[in-house]
């Protein structure tokens, strides 16, 4: 019996340990490119094995006689972190969006407690660790493969992805990645396995400084200061020593490296050689800095507005596009900065934005004692090897949590998942995986064979309800994307029909999907069926927040006839975007059909102020003529017909018309 009970437990402990390495290993190299965004592809997978690993640890809990619970020092804050996260929930007016990411978050924090219960050894703990040199090491070459244009199955997007989506993500892998790396070349013993990691370390490196990430390097920087700090503090002196000639040999690597793409020659493919693109860091003009700044801004407003608990967590999305049209308001010469991002591009603010200075507190309380458990390690550790491997777990930690002031890491599930894994694998290490240093709590199960039904039938609750998480949590929304990418794809073609199958299917699929129901009601609209189009439109501000969701109810509102609905709708487009020229040639096309001339001209003028170089200039410019030729200013409509004439292409059959509006200009000043 006691073998049957052993068997049983070795059973589902291996599973866990399998689901979990599937995890690390499927959410970063998630490549299927049949959807908008990477992230649909990773959290896909990154929530099908987290239900499918938590599953397996409550079955676990079931079929064990006793069960042991390890209270790391991290439990209390995370535990207070995921009720601050829970009570944002009633906070948040959008209920659903807080929803999606409140299932993110609580995953991570599952994944931490997953490998601190179940890595009891140093080969578990090495199992994961070479896991992630082969995650790291595909990751790497795809990015060189992209970057020297040989890639055949993404080459039409034109951009680094490799499989995690773009470069600045790419980057923080490899970064996060890179020190644990390091520190194992160090110890390696076996000249075999140290070339290895040698030829690993300048691959990765190679990438870096391809990515061209400016906010890594920073990190980096950084890191690298705090590092050398740490060495000289607790006397790793011994083991950099011993690995004199291999340190020489893997800087001058880099060196050269760093000089291949720093300078002009075939081999760097950048359009900005690397000092270029450091030296544009300290730009006052960059956009990308400005546009961070300006988000920034907005993001503190956010945070003064509800400073306790705030407005919920995954609304920064659904809240920033008003703050920073209050903010243009008095300050208009940010406009040319307009963005619409998801994410504060600062995790910490975000934080503090979504869940209160509560939330963001505790968050830094997590990080505070984290360190401190690692640091009382190091001061007490007396092997050179364990704490060369806890500096460079460490290392990594820390530059994941300063480019955090940069990025949003956190937000994308190849990342966020990575990071709380290596929190979890430095937890258990520092613990020298004896259990007995962590408070315990034993459970003791003594079923009696009455229980036994219990038993039976909670595991197959916990199996019913994983399925139905699977299917509505990770395959249903999924499918959905792959829909909305295929109605995209035909509504481009022009094909209204199979968008319209296709988006109404995605819709059935995950009717919360925010994308879906814009596309839907724009695919309505196209298609005459307007008696659906309000109710879609309706529905999709609740899930999102999107500058074409007012313009196509201005457009619905126009053509039913509802003026005043529409203007408040194009006009509230044109808040939330100051530059949006789309509104503002709908908004001038129904004060023509007002007859409000003076208001057409005011708005269609603003277009030419806002950019006078856009692809259909000449037909605003042919409109204009037509206004001014309404309101009786033949010279005026003449100077603006002349004007779209010289712009308008070859072929096109507005140029005839401008030609006959010419004409019939002249002929009324000949005749008079």
């Amino acid at each position: 019996m006691k073998e049957y009970i052993a068997e049983n437990k070795d059973f589902y402990k291996k599973a866990i340990l399998i689901s979990l390495k599937l995890l690390i290993i499927f959410t970063p190299l998630a490549l299927y490119k049949y959807v908008d965004y990477f992230r649909d592809n990773q959290e896909a997978w990154f929530k099908l094995f987290v239900i499918i690993t938590l599953t397996l640890w409550v079955l676990k809990y079931f079929k064990e006689e006793k069960n042991l619970r390890i209270k790391s020092p991290l439990n209390l804050p995370i535990f207070l972190f995921i009720l601050i996260m829970s009570i944002s929930l009633f906070e948040s007016k959008f209920l659903i969006v807080s929803l999606r990411d409140y299932v993110i978050f609580l995953s991570y924090f599952f994944i931490f407690f997953l490998v601190i219960n179940n890595i009891e050894n140093e080969k578990e703990f090495y199992s994961f660790i070479k896991i992630f040199y082969i995650i790291t090491f595909i990751i790497s070459i795809y990015t060189i493969i992209q970057y020297y244009g040989l890639d055949p199955y993404l080459k039409e997007l034109g951009a680094l992805t490799s499989t995690i989506g773009q470069k600045n993500w790419i980057s923080n892998y490899l970064a996060l990645i890179f020190p644990m790396i390091f520190s194992f070349f160090l110890l390696e013993e076996i000249k075999k396995n140290k070339i290895l990691l040698f030829l690993l370390l300048s691959i990765i490196y190679t990438n870096i400084m391809i990515c061209q990430s400016r906010g890594i390097w920073i990190s980096i920087s950084l890191t690298l200061i705090f590092a050398i700090y740490m060495v000289i503090k607790f006397n790793i002196f011994e083991i950099f020593k011993k690995n004199k000639k291999w340190l020489i040999a893997l800087l001058s690597t880099f060196l050269i490296i760093t000089i291949i793409y720093s300078t002009d020659n075939p081999l760097n493919k950048s359009l900005l050689t690397f000092p270029q693109r450091a030296l544009s860091t300290f730009d006052e003009k960059d956009p990308s800095i400005n546009t961070r700044f300006l988000i920034w801004k907005n993001t503190l407003q956010m945070i003064k507005d509800k400073p306790l608990l705030g407005s919920g967590i995954g609304t920064f999305k659904m809240n920033y596009l008003d703050y920073q049209a209050e903010f243009f308001k008095d300050n208009p010469d940010s406009i040319k900065y307009y963005t619409f991002p998801r994410e504060a591009h600062n995790e910490y603010l975000q934080i503090g934005a979504e869940l209160g200075l509560l939330g963001l507190g505790l968050f830094i309380v997590i990080i505070f004692i984290f360190y401190s458990t690692v640091l009382n390690f190091l001061k007490k550790e007396q092997n050179s090897k364990n704490r060369l491997v806890c500096w460079g777990l460490m290392m990594g930690i820390s530059c994941f949590l300063i480019h955090s002031l940069f990025t949003f890491p956190l937000h994308v599930p190849a990342l966020g998942s990575t990071f709380f894994t290596i929190i979890g694998l430095t937890t258990i290490y520092v613990k020298d995986f004896n259990l007995s240093q962590f408070k315990k709590e034993k459970i003791i199960k003594k079923f009696k064979n009455k229980k036994a039904i219990f038993k039976i039938v909670c595991s197959i609750l916990a199996v019913i309800i994983m399925i139905i998480a699977i299917d509505s949590l990770a395959i249903r929304p999924y499918l959905s994307e792959v829909y909305s990418y295929k109605g995209k794809d035909s509504l481009a073609k022009g094909n209204y029909q199979d968008a319209l199958s296709n988006f109404e299917y995605g819709e059935r699929l995950d009717p919360y999907n925010g994308n879906i129901l814009i596309n839907l009601g724009a695919t309505y609209y196209n298609l005459g069926a307007y008696n659906k189009v309000e109710g879609i439109f309706r529905r999709a501000e609740r899930y999102i927040k999107d500058k074409n969701i007012y313009l196509n109810l201005g457009l619905y509102y126009m053509q039913s006839g509802k003026y005043k609905e529409a203007e408040g709708k194009f006009k509230y487009a044109i808040y939330l975007c100051p530059e949006f020229i789309k509104a503002y040639f709908n908004l001038g096309l129904l004060y023509f059909e007002q007859e409000n001339y003076d208001g057409t001209v005011e708005q269609w003028e603003k277009i030419l102020k806002i950019e006078v170089d856009f692809q259909e200039i000449y037909v605003v410019l042919a409109n204009l003529g037509m206004v001014y030729e309404k309101k009786e200013m033949p010279d005026q409509a003449l100077e603006y017909f002349v004007q779209a004439l010289q712009l308008v292409p070859e072929s096109d059959p507005i140029e005839k018309e401008i030609e006959v509006e010419i004409n019939k200009i002249y002929k009324s000043k000949l005749e008079n």
